[in-house]
């Protein structure tokens, strides 16, 4: 081994220890590792730059600030309240409209915290006044905006294929994905957990008496609702996008010149002030991330390291080439994790491993890398996993024993149908 390949493996192996404490932020632990990693001469200092400039980052910053806009718009709190007019008094039919609306909101915001926030105090709306238990209908709805989060092109999620050909690029692998692709893959696992949540979740859920919360007090600090040619603006403003992204290859455009054109509009109308657009566009520092560990994923590319860690765990699989195989390994090594880490680090440390070990054993890394991204966000087993597992808990006044009861069955369902589908549609 190189020294350069050492250090290269060691500064990883740390900025996987910083991604577990919560002191430091991540983006801080990713452009820590990249910056040590260009003064140890392990990557130079125009790749390492090249990050904050590539065209994956621009498209995820600037539809972050897209989607934070229309989350201001009223367009989803509307649609709520029709599904439980016209729900008639069944209990399954709201939740099977809640659990739509709670879905297509962990993919607007591309966050599954975020969703669960706005959607919770409606959900314990509407169980008063039609007399339903809460606890029947909180754990369906925050497994739906957990293990849905990222998975249709719509909001935040449709910077998701971006991210996964910046890994793609940045270790070395010739495959690339399109913008429907993360959907195509994780359309089964979506479709099979809806069902679950709307007829089986709520009649294993126990009957527990309602939670005293401070949701009142939450919806109290919500933003003002926008003035209607705001609305409209942010409306059209987010179709525009959406459909410029499916259609970006058509009109010969990159995506990220129209999600760009998108955020200066929402920027410009005043949907967002300027500390709002600074603040959506980094997203609790995501992107920063990002840029972080595209530095990292270079290095280990240039240094070796990553062959060196793909052929480790490749050696660990015996060298098969059987792509279930593969793609069980990497689906359930970070489900498992991320029961006690949090789930957006997981799925950064293990996308780039999935991609470095097929491309040692000389298969396609596109499938494992979905199953890898798709196993962590398989986490509701545990308060670790995410905040949103917290807000389960405490909201619907779950024990750890109730949560990992309630969590098993959903937890096999998304294994074997992830597995299955994506390794059959992308097979390694």
């Amino acid at each position: 081994m190189t020294p350069q390949l050492i250090i290269t493996l060691i500064v990883f192996l740390m900025m996987v220890i910083g991604f577990v404490q919560k002191k430091v932020s991540r983006a801080v632990v990713a452009l820590t590792a990249m910056v040590i990693l260009v003064f140890t001469g392990c990557l130079d200092a125009k790749t390492a730059l090249s990050g904050f400039g590539n065209s994956n980052t621009i498209l995820m910053a600037t539809m972050f600030v897209v989607s934070e806009g229309f989350s201001r718009t009223q367009a989803i709190t509307k649609v709520s309240r029709l599904l439980g007019r016209v729900s008639k008094g069944s209990f399954t039919r709201i939740m099977a409209g809640y659990v739509v609306v709670t879905m297509l909101l962990a993919n607007i915001a591309g966050s599954s915290s975020a969703a669960f926030a706005i959607i919770y105090p409606m959900a314990f709306a509407i169980c008063d006044e039609m007399g339903f238990t809460r606890s029947k209908m909180i754990y369906p709805l925050g497994i739906i905006s957990i293990s849905t989060c990222a998975a249709l092109p719509i909001g935040g999620s449709a910077a998701t294929y971006a991210q996964f050909n910046g890994y793609l690029e940045s270790l070395g692998a010739t495959q690339r994905v399109g913008m429907l692709d993360p959907m195509i893959g994780r359309l089964p696992g979506v479709v099979a957990i809806c069902l679950y949540a709307i007829f089986i979740a709520p009649k294993l859920c126990p009957e527990l008496p309602p939670v005293v919360t401070e949701s009142q007090a939450k919806r109290g600090r919500q933003k003002e609702p926008l003035v209607p040619w705001r609305e409209k603006v942010c409306i059209i403003d987010f179709v525009f996008v959406i459909v410029g992204l499916l259609f970006a290859d058509q009109l010969g455009v990159a995506g990220w010149q129209i999600t760009l054109v998108g955020a200066l509009v929402i920027a410009a109308t005043g949907i967002l002030t300027t500390k709002e657009v600074y603040e959506a566009a980094s997203l609790a520092g995501i992107v920063m991330m990002y840029v972080g560990v595209l530095g990292v994923g270079n290095a280990l590319t240039a240094t070796g390291a990553g062959e060196a860690i793909g052929n480790a765990v490749a050696s660990l699989l015996g060298g098969t080439t059987n792509g279930y195989l593969i793609g069980f390994v990497c689906f359930i090594v970070p489900f498992l994790v991320t029961q006690v880490l949090n789930n957006r680090a997981v799925a950064t440390i293990f996308a780039p491993i999935a991609i470095m070990t097929c491309m040692s054993l000389g298969v396609n890394p596109v499938g494992p890398m979905m199953l890898s991204n798709a196993g962590a966000l398989t986490a509701f087993m545990t308060p670790m996993a995410t905040a949103t597992v917290n807000m389960i808990m405490g909201l619907g006044g779950y024990s750890q024993k109730d949560l990992i009861r309630m969590s098993i069955w959903p937890s096999l369902i998304l294994t074997v149908v992830n597995v299955l589908w994506i390794m059959t549609v992308y097979p390694a």
